[in-house]
């Protein structure tokens, strides 16, 4: 029989780069960004505190400097990938258009001298 430890963190979170933009954790074998638009509370987090980052359970990432707890699974709805829009499709029917009139008022009496 194996013995069993409790209260020691799961080792198995690191911060791989701070930017202006967030920071990005590698979470057994998986990249996660943290964006400071989506989660302010650590923009102005020294480099010191967003480092000192524990995984207690798989599902849970702890900053125990900032008093911080945040969910795996709420940071993956942030992902990495961009985001592609819906394709434009043109219309095979043509716009239709006025035609263009002016006024009396605005023709020109003869051609353009420069």
């Amino acid at each position: 029989m194996k013995p069993i430890t409790h209260g020691k963190a799961i080792s198995g979170v690191e911060v791989t780069n701070i930017s202006k933009h967030g920071l990005w954790l590698l979470v057994r074998d998986n990249e996660l960004f943290i964006p400071f638009k989506e989660f302010p509370w650590f923009q102005d987090a020294s480099v010191r505190k967003l480092m000192n980052v524990e995984q207690r359970t798989p599902s849970c990432l702890h900053w125990p400097d900032l008093g911080i707890d945040l969910a795996v699974e709420s940071v993956r709805c942030f992902p990495l990938l961009s985001r592609t829009s819906r394709p434009t499709t043109r219309s095979s029917r043509q716009a239709k258009t006025k035609p263009i009139t002016m006024s009396k008022s605005n023709l020109r009496l003869g051609p353009l001298r420069t």
